[in-house]
């Protein structure tokens, strides 16, 4: 809890210290907690949100943001995407080994290589400031 800047409960605390470190972006970058986290609003999106990256970046961001993306953040988001579909789409033992982490186990239903890229924009997504610090 020290990464995150976390009260250390010994006093009562009215209002949280906003903290934004080095060391909380490769937590939760890297830790296997955000990663399957990210993958099942990830596969959520993809079961539940309609066919169109517009759709599911919708279903995406209203639950991390509370909002929609504007058009230039949905333009930064699909280019995003696009580089690791392609990515995933050429290394699947890649987006297998991504979609293994954590204890759950993945949608072996949905398409790999999207279910990965997805996974991994969500990530992305969760580690906005303004996810972070709402």
């Amino acid at each position: 809890m020290q990464i995150f800047n976390a009260p250390s409960r010994e006093h009562s605390t009215v209002r949280r210290e906003r903290t934004n470190t080095p060391l909380q972006a490769l937590v939760t970058m890297n830790g296997s907690q955000f990663i399957e986290a990210s993958r099942h609003l990830a596969q959520r999106a993809l079961r539940e949100a309609g066919d169109e990256f517009r759709q599911r970046l919708g279903f995406v961001t209203l639950r991390l943001l509370a909002r929609s993306f504007t058009e230039n953040e949905r333009t930064v988001a699909l280019q995003t995407h696009r580089e690791l579909l392609a990515m995933y789409r050429a290394d699947v033992d890649e987006a297998t080994r991504l979609l293994n982490v954590g204890d759950s186990e993945w949608d072996t239903t949905l398409p790999v290589a999207e279910s990965a890229a997805w996974t991994m924009l969500v990530n992305q997504l969760m580690n906005l400031d303004e996810v972070l610090n709402k």
